[in-house]
């Protein structure tokens, strides 16, 4: 029957594959099919899941070309989680379907039953920390809050040590006595870890962990205990935020200001972002959590959008860290030396007083540049448009954006073809760090704390616990150890380079350095001895670093909204980036030249480029980028539409929109 009309089962399906089009099927009427079921169906030449969009009883189509439903779930995604799906894909300007692939990860979960996982209900164990006057205070005013609203976003704001973490834990307990589902999101894996314990000994089990490195058979096991009910605490990452909740009545998003929240490659979007929007659908309650609150954040509480509870004070009566700088134009350095004379004489202090310090810089490997002396040429990734890091201890050269390696320092330039000892090595990475350190310090237990030197969780958790208990003195690290960790006995804080992020031209600089510094300083001093921060700067008449010194939050949040305000910058306005990327770098400008020729006039409405994104050619793809900036509250995602669908696209070149850009070097 050939584009005739045919009464019959079928239903349209949205396919978790990168596509915006739904595809019609046909089910038969022992198969129980509804608006929102999950189904399993054949898509070019696999099986791929999806959700049922809509019913229909008679088609147009040639019956020869429409595939049967192969398998049904009992499980139902509710009209609230598809409209979260729909504001995700229309906001972000990513496929719906892409989108849907993020919601129900592959498992056949949705088709099988769970006769493993037990619920974990009614265990609540004893609870022997017990809230002080100022956490009681913010607990309580927060449950006023959740009692008033059916929704609402509440920043929890508390300097480090300031026990934030009780808190929610606390508000978490309440939430499980209600019989509902509560998610933590974190922005990194590894801070799960020395977590999951503090929620087994808090709450009487072990939380479900949610990332990107667990197995198949863990995330079926997951699923199976998340939509059924069962899972009553998951912890996880940004990905975890998708997942098909049954009752999801609290979720928290702790270090909301992280940039880890931002994804970055297939389907933009920021986690903490989608999270407002998603407990704003489903009508639950939304915990921000931070020391340094993005500012975003700060503007949404000034405009009246978001809630704002102080934590003023530390949990203990140890005072805050005394910020020091040191000027570093005045203190001249010896030669191969990169930490101060001035900051050993602290840490060899620190060391008779069997007191921790923690040397940080942001930098990994040996040397993030290696030059050739003969001729000058620097080492460069194949694939992208960066420098090859130098890792001294695994004898490498290696891209920290694709993972392309020289695998031995037995190699020639790439350009004159001299041999390695006509090399030098430039900067400084947390390894060259640790060699000045172990020479001058030789009977120190030094400990290198980095993604590289942390192999797997268990050495993750052992690190973590000898440094808890003073095993080692002296602790070097990159920005993994400034998330939340808590070392009673580190009492002294030096930063290497406290000028790294205020170098280049990103419009967040000043708020992301002030973060970083704040977040590391708040490592010190955290138990019954105060803490000591010495910043190593060669600017310190910078403005960041000179309210970083006097601690006083407030007066740089107040100064850097007004730059914003004043400069129409976002978060008062917004500002969007579309990416062109492909193999060859000629099929790539000609995209580029289309879009100029389209690109549309409006008024209070700018358009820059298109200029080489931040990394001109990445994993071998040759990378351009237009800014986009709108001042007047008008959608934004409209204008990208009816800009695009003017120029046409080929299969070899990628065409990607990026709202709320984050990287500007």
């Amino acid at each position: 029957m050939n584009s005739a009309t045919h009464k019959g089962y079928f239903a349209n399906v949205l396919v978790a594959y990168p596509l915006d089009q739904e595809f019609t099927y046909s089910f038969t009427k022992d198969q129980t099919v509804k608006v929102g079921t999950i189904v399993l169906v054949p898509f070019r030449s696999k099986s791929y899941l999806g959700v049922v969009s809509s019913i229909k009883d008679k088609i147009n189509f040639d019956l020869k070309k429409i595939k049967p439903i192969k398998e049904t779930s009992s499980y139902l995604l509710s009209q609230k989680k598809i409209k979260f799906l729909e504001w995700i894909a229309s906001y972000n300007l990513i496929p719906k379907g892409l989108v849907l692939k993020m919601i129900l990860p592959k498992s056949e979960a949705y088709f099988s039953e769970d006769t493993e996982s037990e619920s974990d209900e009614k265990v609540i164990a004893h609870n022997d920390l017990k809230l002080n006057d100022t956490q009681t205070k913010a607990k309580e005013k927060i449950v006023d809050i959740i009692s008033k609203n059916e929704y609402s976003t509440i920043l929890l704001d508390g300097m480090p040590g300031s026990g934030k973490t009780e808190v929610y834990f606390d508000l978490i307990e309440k939430n499980i006595l209600n019989t509902k589902q509560s998610l933590i999101l974190f922005p990194e894996v590894s801070l799960t870890n020395d977590f999951i314990k503090r929620i087994e000994k808090r709450f009487g089990y072990l939380p479900d962990i949610w990332h990107s490195k667990i197995t198949p058979s863990k995330k079926k096991k997951i699923i199976h205990k998340i939509i059924s009910g069962k899972s009553k605490i998951v912890i996880g990452t940004r990905s975890a935020l998708f997942l098909p909740y049954k009752n999801l009545g609290m979720l928290i998003v702790d270090e909301e200001h992280d940039p880890s929240y931002k994804q970055e490659e297939k389907g933009i979007y920021n986690a903490r972002d989608m999270a407002v929007v998603r407990a704003s659908i489903e009508k639950f309650t939304l915990i921000l959590v931070s020391a340094t609150p993005s500012l975003e954040t700060i503007y949404n509480i000034d405009q009246n959008k978001y809630f704002h509870v102080k934590l003023k004070n530390k949990f203990s009566k140890t005072p805050e860290p005394i910020i020091k700088v040191i000027d570093m134009k005045k203190s001249k350095l010896k030669k191969n030396n990169w930490v101060s004379d001035e900051l050993k004489k602290v840490l060899q202090k620190k060391l008779s007083n069997s007191e921790q310090s923690l040397l940080f810089i942001n930098k990994r490997g040996y040397a993030p540049m290696i030059i050739c002396k003969s001729c000058g040429h620097k080492f460069t990734c194949k694939n992208c448009s960066s420098y090859l890091v130098e890792h001294l201890k695994d004898k490498k050269l290696l891209c920290h954006h694709c993972g392309y390696k020289l695998g031995s320092f037995q190699i020639k330039c790439q350009s004159c073809n001299n041999e390695d000892e006509s090399f030098v090595d430039f900067g400084a990475g947390i390894e060259k760090i640790y060699n000045e350190i172990a020479r001058d310090f030789p009977t120190a237990k030094i400990c290198l704390f980095s993604s590289d030197h942390i192999k797997s969780n268990e050495d993750l958790t052992e690190k973590v616990e000898k440094i808890y208990n003073n095993k080692f003195d002296i602790i070097i690290g990159t920005q993994l150890i400034t998330k939340g960790y808590h070392f009673p006995f580190l009492t002294c804080v030096g930063v290497v380079d406290a000028d790294m992020t205020l170098r280049g031209g990103d419009l967040r600089a000043s708020e992301k350095t002030y973060q970083m510094l704040y977040q590391v300083a708040g490592r010190a001093g955290r138990g019954d001895i105060p803490g000591e921060v010495f910043l190593q700067s060669y600017f310190p008449e910078n403005e960041t670093i000179k309210d970083l010194t006097s601690m006083d939050r407030e007066k740089f949040y107040k100064k850097e909204l007004g730059i914003r305000m004043r400069a129409n910058l976002p978060p008062i306005s917004k500002m969007a980036a579309i990416i062109v990327s492909g193999r060859s770098i000629s099929e790539v400008q000609q995209t580029c030249l289309n879009l100029s020729k389209s690109m549309p006039r409006i008024d209070d409405v700018d358009f820059y480029g298109p200029a080489p994104a931040p990394l001109s050619r990445l994993k071998g793809k040759h990378r351009l980028r237009f800014l986009i900036h709108e001042k007047k509250g008008r959608k934004i995602q409209k204008i990208i539409l009816h800009w695009l669908a003017k120029v046409p696209q080929t299969s070899s070149v990628t065409i990607t929109t990026d709202i709320d850009p984050q990287n500007f070097t």
